[in-house]
């Protein structure tokens, strides 16, 4: 017998899921993260399904993971000494920034604070020019004393990042040569991190991933030494923020990489559940016990981005398009200065948790809201030292939320839920309507341990008429670690608006050569592995670009194609297109993937009976009143059950409302209907 396992880290929660490729059978279990050292939460959650299935470490042959250790590091500013060389005259870039704004109107809002204080970023006599030839030769001996300064400004590693470096990256190789012989410290230059245009966007993403490759690094290393004291002898899988995963080494040289990580995972298995059931278009909707995370399936493939944004500052990197909002089970609710009633960001996390945890948490959170409003069994959603505490969950909602209202704990519990459903329903609204996209001709595929409660409402709000709960809706995001392909992107910026495609061919060349070395380190030969062109493309002038797909030998004819898929896509998002002006490629993208071998997993059924009592469940418009508990593993495929109605399964309830009606499919997922 041999298994696949899978580990999804969450800030509340850690998913671990086993598959046993002999039986096709798929195992779950959750326990608690434990944060700072979420080491310790992924080995004891390895114990921990092991166990439960009586399997022996020697037969697990994959093991893949999905982490937030390098997305803590970055919102908690855990920025180790970092020394900046680049050109004199830009050394307080970080600190200048650029002309975007999160809020255009707010003449108030503050910049995020330099990741690198003024001492530590100096600049050197030497400049390459827009055209990619040396304007101005390097000054070594300025850089050599600007290193010696840093080193005495206690810097532990030098980022390096210059003007036109992803076009000539003489200088910044000539500055690394000079780092290695006056120092030991290590190095990193932006023209080998984010090889592409934008000084500002180049200089913050290296130096973030330089913040967070040593956290990387030392939490891979324990987790590879925890995970070999245990007799497991596979190689660890790393799950990037592309949608693929990738080695330990690899993961710490782009660390940056892993910050959407585990929602990424979330985003791939979504995506095979939709395909599965036939419906292309699809909003994962992935509510942990900390954030909701959005993701969008798109005729059929997942929207991905070249650029994202974490702390209000710019990230670029491959990644899956993932909007973050704070609204997850584990979120407290509020009251501000006016008396107005929030939910989130902060969370009441792993420790102590909800209050009916049962753990010491004091702070009224969403799950609370609907442990008071009877739609989780308090039996079922919480296991070992968790012993509910509904009581006091019912008297700590009153003192802190509905006695300041002057409403009832019913009344209190619905608004606390109202207000999470309507940031998850803004966030949503941001990657459809104001992205060009009709919300209802999608549906809302809801998973994590907090989505399926909250899904009806938010489709509701969204005229979604379709939502799918699939199966192991819980630990989904640790399913789709055993979904994700092999994958590395690689890119390489192009000037020039005239559109020559043997020049254009010759780039593309030297990227797929570096991805032939990619994926030689982890051990697959050229063959194995599929390789995906795509370019970015604008209008001349514009400021932004959009990344097309570029199929083939990049011929005239082929080059006529992706300018056609530009205009295409400028109209679809921007309501317009100029097929007449002249474009400017910017960006040569190659994508390399191996694929992961299929699950042929069948659904788990349980022979007892579907319909375990009901209960009194308060909805908005009719109060409290009975409704049916089901449960899924022993619904049949073909089964339809009416609202109102709870739906409990391993490691998550979801709630089916009065106007609603749920089908099982063929794969075990539910579908509401509304």
């Amino acid at each position: 017998m041999t298994v696949r396992i899978g580990v999804d880290t969450g800030g509340t929660f850690t998913d671990v899921v086993l598959y046993d490729d002999e039986s096709g059978t798929i195992h779950t279990t959750k326990t608690p993260s434990t944060p700072p050292d979420f080491d310790r939460g992924v080995l004891t959650g390895i114990e921990k399904i092991l166990a439960e299935t009586d399997t022996d470490p020697a037969a697990v042959e994959f093991l893949s993971h999905g982490t937030t250790v390098g997305t803590n590091a970055v919102l908690e500013g855990d920025i180790p000494p970092i020394g900046l060389l680049t050109n004199e005259g830009l050394q307080d870039v970080l600190e200048i920034g650029d002309q975007t704004r999160p809020k255009l109107y707010d003449l108030q809002q503050e910049k995020p604070p330099a990741l690198v204080p003024r001492r530590r970023r100096l600049g050197v006599p030497g400049r390459i020019g827009h055209d990619g030839e040396v304007v101005d030769p390097l000054d070594e001996a300025a850089a050599r004393a600007a290193i010696d300064d840093l080193v005495d400004a206690g810097a532990e590693s030098i980022v390096v990042s210059m003007l036109f470096s992803y076009l000539n990256d003489d200088h910044e190789r000539r500055v690394g040569d000079l780092i290695e012989e006056r120092t030991d410290l290590e190095y990193a230059l932006s023209s080998a991190v984010y090889p592409e245009t934008r000084e500002y966007d180049r200089t913050v993403t290296t130096v973030l991933n330089e913040a967070v490759k040593r956290n990387i690094a030392d939490y891979l290393d324990r987790l590879g030494g925890g995970i070999e004291e245990r007799g497991i002898d596979v190689p660890l899988n790393v799950m990037h923020s592309g949608g693929g995963i990738f080695s330990p080494g690899q993961a710490t040289q782009f660390a940056l990489r892993t910050v959407l990580s585990g929602p990424a995972a979330g985003a791939v298995a979504a995506s095979s559940v939709s395909a599965e059931l036939g419906y292309p278009n699809a909003i994962g909707l992935d509510m942990g016990g900390t954030s909701a995370d959005v993701s969008i399936v798109e005729n059929g493939e997942l929207v991905r981005s070249t650029e994202g944004e974490i702390n209000d500052l710019p990230i670029k990197t491959p990644l899956i398009d993932i909007n973050t909002v704070g609204a997850g089970g584990g979120s407290i609710a509020w009251l501000d200065s006016a008396g107005g009633l929030r939910v989130g960001p902060r969370s009441a996390g792993a420790d102590p948790g909800p209050i009916c945890y049962g753990r010491g948490g004091t702070e009224p959170t969403v799950t609370d809201a609907n442990l008071v409003l009877g739609r989780l069994t308090p039996e079922a959603f919480v296991t070992g030292d968790m012993d509910p505490v509904v009581d006091r969950t019912r008297e700590r909602f009153t003192e802190a939320i509905a006695d300041p209202l002057g409403v009832s704990v019913e009344s209190a519990a619905l608004d606390v839920l109202k207000v999470a459903n309507a940031k998850m329903a803004r966030e949503i609204r941001r990657v459809t309507v104001e992205r060009g996209r009709d919300p209802t001709e999608f549906a809302l595929l809801a998973f994590g341990g907090a989505g399926p409660m909250q899904a009806p409402a938010v489709a509701a709000q969204m005229d979604i008429d379709t939502v799918i709960l699939p199966r192991n809706a819980g630990v989904l995001s640790a399913r789709g670690l055993l979904l994700a392909d092999v994958r590395a992107d690689e890119s390489r910026a192009f000037r020039g608006q005239r559109l020559d495609p043997d020049t254009m061919e010759e780039g593309f060349a030297d990227l797929e050569a570096v991805q032939a070395d990619r994926f030689a380190e982890m051990g697959f030969a050229a063959e194995e592995v599929a390789l995906e062109r795509a370019v970015d493309v604008r209008y001349v002038g514009q400021s932004y670009e959009l990344t097309v797909p570029a199929a083939g030998t990049l011929d005239d004819e082929a080059l006529d194609d992706a300018v056609a898929a530009f205009h295409d896509a400028h109209e679809r998002l921007y309501g317009y297109a100029m097929p007449d002006e002249s474009v400017e490629v910017v960006t040569l993208r190659v994508t390399g993937r191996v694929p992961t071998p299929p699950l042929a997993d069948r659904p788990d059924r349980d022979a007892g009976e579907a319909r375990r009592g009901e209960r009194e469940v308060y909805f908005e418009a009719t109060g409290y009143e009975p409704a049916a508990i089901w449960w899924r593993p022993a619904l049949s495929p073909g089964a339809s059950v009416d609202g109102p109605g709870i739906i409990e399964d391993r490691g998550n309830t979801a709630l089916l409302p009065p106007d609603a009606t749920a089908t099982v499919a063929d794969d075990g997922s539910v579908l509401v209907e509304r």
